[in-house]
């Protein structure tokens, strides 16, 4: 769905690497949530 590789969605996860603005847009897409949500800038 992200098009990206198990091992760049792992890092995410793990802190070690960030996702692209791209990435990030599908991320919230997927979970129906905005960017500011995931970037704890917003509480809904």
């Amino acid at each position: 769905m992200l098009g990206i590789t198990q091992p760049s969605y792992i890092r995410y996860e793990n802190g070690t690497s960030e996702p692209s603005l791209e990435t990030l847009v599908k991320i919230a897409d997927i979970f129906d949530v905005s960017a500011d949500y995931l970037l704890g800038r917003k509480i809904y």
